[in-house]
């Protein structure tokens, strides 16, 4: 399993293919990212739509990362999005190979915005909480 970055530049023939996945990731997760705000981050270079798959073969699932530079001169790999298809065996075939993208580009940590599933699939993550009220 290999994830590829998609270029900005490539991202309006890429993006209606993916949309459906990045709508569901959105749609089940406690985040204030809508598909259009995690498209504009790609489309800004503040972030890159990643297809997961086979090389030569479809996308069997995309995410919109981040890397984050800190003050200390550390990296941190944010995971904004992930959806796709193909069912469980295929997400920790795309964590692992998210997690060596991380590593490769120096990253010390992932940190990952997903639904509280995501937990079964990912037992050697930290999950924690966080609340919120929407305010009148």
């Amino acid at each position: 399993m290999n994830m590829t970055p998609v270029s900005p530049e490539m991202l309006p023939l890429t993006w209606p293919q993916v949309l459906p996945w990045i709508e569901g990731a959105c749609a089940r997760v406690p985040s204030e990212l809508t598909p259009a705000d995690l498209y504009g981050i790609c489309e800004r270079g503040e972030g890159a739509l990643m297809l997961i798959g086979e090389l030569g073969e479809p996308p069997v699932a995309a995410g919109v990362s981040q890397v984050r530079d800190h003050q200390d001169g550390t990296r941190t790999a944010w995971v904004l999005a992930l959806g796709g298809s193909g069912g469980r065996g295929v997400w920790r075939y795309a964590i692992n190979a998210i997690e060596t993208g991380a590593r490769r580009i120096g990253c010390k940590s992932i940190n990952f915005v997903g639904r509280p599933g995501w937990a079964a699939i990912m037992p050697d993550y930290a999950c924690s909480v966080s609340y919120r009220k929407e305010l009148n």
